[in-house]
């Protein structure tokens, strides 16, 4: 179209309203598919130039889309470290997850031969010689560092920067498990609520009946249960980090309600009669020296004496609370009604808190001969 304004006898040149030009050209496999130059220009001879460059290519049959080589250029130019750290900065995350995202590529992505690395020359083997380099001592932490990774590069590969995914490690993302956790019997977790402090002995029994996590019993206030005490509604949960509190949703982003067991209704009645201040927005379990919340270790002061007290030995924490709640609804529940009262979106994080039911195993054994023995003449 030698005659038409902007076109050539190959390409196409055109003048922005800003006065600069812009090339593009249809082709040469795809008829349908149009290549712009990565950049305008000011002067028309520029442009002319970047179309005649790629008419080059084409008849040296060494053509690749324009795009896609902007793309290795950026990647070949970009570090890992730096992709990382804008990857980080975009993200929507709870300030603590930010904060530990940031102090893992600080201190054992960015500073090695990994982080350094242009995202183009990102090999599995590169990505083995670091996490080898991680050593064997702190397996969580190189579990999670890993992970984070593997989301970073994930990304990478979206935005054709990588064309798969270097982090090939089978294995690597799973934090193997450092301790059992400590499950009481119902008498010891009895004994262990009526050893504490009257003012903790409500967050003990919503801890191990309700199945609630440290920062969510913190957080919980008066208008979060109902009048009659039968159901808890949780849909926050409290993170402390560098002295600064952060209250957010819950750590699977959506509140749940549970259904307070019957036999825990009455010392919950007592706690807001006689602990908790009037008014919706008053926190079950304020703390007693100041703060926005409860301090886990100064809560722990008050456990460690009081397990003693019960009997309970092997070191239980207070998160080894949840795993109660988790054997003991297993008891009496399927594994979607276990998971919908723990506030778990799948299966595997529900199990992790379901701990073999002592004697279950047994009872399901006698059910099989009962099933063989009807069908027996």
């Amino acid at each position: 179209m030698p005659n038409t304004h902007g076109h050539r006898g190959w390409g196409h040149i055109r003048r922005l309203p800003s006065g600069r030009y812009q090339a593009t050209y249809i082709g040469p496999y795809d008829k349908a598919t149009r290549h712009r130059a990565p950049t305008t220009y000011a002067v028309r001879e520029n442009a002319e130039r970047w179309l005649a460059d790629e008419r080059r290519l084409v008849e040296l049959g060494k053509w690749t889309p324009p795009a896609t080589r902007t793309l290795a250029q950026t990647a070949s130019a970009i570090t890992l470290a730096s992709y990382a750290k804008t990857w980080i900065a975009e993200r929507k995350l709870r300030p603590r997850t930010r904060s530990e995202y940031e102090a893992k590529l600080r201190l054992h992505i960015a500073p090695t031969p990994l982080g350094r690395t242009p995202i183009a020359e990102l090999h599995p083997q590169t990505v083995r010689a670091w996490y080898a380099g991680l050593g064997d001592i702190h397996r969580t932490r190189n579990a999670h560092c890993y992970s984070l990774l593997h989301s970073i590069c994930e990304t990478a590969v979206a935005d054709q920067l990588l064309t798969v995914n270097p982090c090939q490690i089978t294995g690597a993302m799973s934090a193997p498990t450092k301790r059992a956790p400590v499950i009481p019997t119902i008498a010891q977790l009895a004994a262990l609520a009526d050893n504490m402090p009257e003012r903790f002995k409500a967050l003990i029994l919503l801890k191990a009946w309700c199945g609630l996590r440290w920062g969510e019993v913190i957080e919980l206030r008066r208008h979060d249960i109902d009048n009659d005490a039968e159901v808890l509604y949780v849909s926050r949960g409290a993170t402390h980090r560098k002295a600064k509190c952060h209250i957010d949703t819950t750590k699977q982003k959506q509140a749940h309600a549970v259904v307070i067991p019957p036999h825990i209704r009455a010392d919950v009645k007592h706690h807001l009669d006689v602990f908790t201040a009037k008014g919706r927005e008053a926190l079950l379990f304020p703390p007693a020296r100041g703060g926005c919340h409860l301090n886990d270790r100064v809560f722990r002061d008050y456990l460690t004496p009081a397990l003693v007290k019960a009997g309970i030995t092997g070191g239980m924490r207070i998160h080894d609370l949840k795993h109660y709640a988790g054997t003991m609804t297993a008891k009496v529940a399927t594994v979607p009604e276990t998971m919908s009262r723990l506030g778990h979106r799948t299966v595997k994080a529900s199990l992790i808190y379901q701990s073999v039911v002592s004697g279950r195993d047994a009872e399901i054994a006698a059910a099989l001969s009962q099933l063989a023995t009807a069908e027996t003449p």
